[in-house]
């Protein structure tokens, strides 16, 4: 298949996934309805990743309000809020297969399921499963990065 046709097919498969998202209750699997959520479809699917990219965007994400906040400053090291450490060397491990504190029954980053992934929800809806939007209090990632975290996970989320 060539690369134009397998980009729309993906663009088409990732549309279905948002409008199901959007549609359907998600109670049984974690007691609170996500809405709001971007529609990411039109972004190009991604498909090579460094995890140090995602690292990258945990330190560097700054608030106008405040340039001394990030995500890391909310989240240090080993363990943060919520028991999230997004520092460097633990952020993957803290994410991956690891359920979430406030959902434990979805886990962090479900390798193949963005949309059973308790971080893309709260990265891409303005009222996810539990709590507020991500990163809290500042202008929500660009639609290119919830995109890329959405294809990340959606390929297994590979370190590498």
């Amino acid at each position: 298949m060539n690369p134009q046709a397998r980009g729309a097919r993906l663009r088409a498969r990732r549309s279905l996934i948002v409008a199901l998202l959007t549609s359907l209750p998600m109670t049984a699997v974690n007691g609170g309805t996500p809405s709001g959520c971007a529609d990411i479809s039109t972004i190009a699917p991604f498909t090579q990743f460094r995890f140090d990219q995602f690292q990258a965007i945990f330190d560097t994400l700054r608030d106008p309000k405040d340039p001394n906040s990030s995500c890391a400053s909310c989240h240090p090291g080993a363990s943060g809020s919520a028991g999230l450490g997004l520092g460097q060397g633990f952020s993957y491990d803290n994410l991956v297969g690891v359920p979430s504190f406030q959902v434990p029954s979805l886990l962090r980053v479900a390798p193949g399921s963005p949309l059973q992934s308790y971080l893309f929800l709260k990265l891409n809806c303005d009222t996810p499963p539990s709590g507020t939007q991500m990163p809290q209090g500042i202008t929500p990632l660009s639609l290119i990065q919830q995109a890329f975290f959405f294809d990340w996970i959606r390929l297994g989320a590979p370190l590498s």
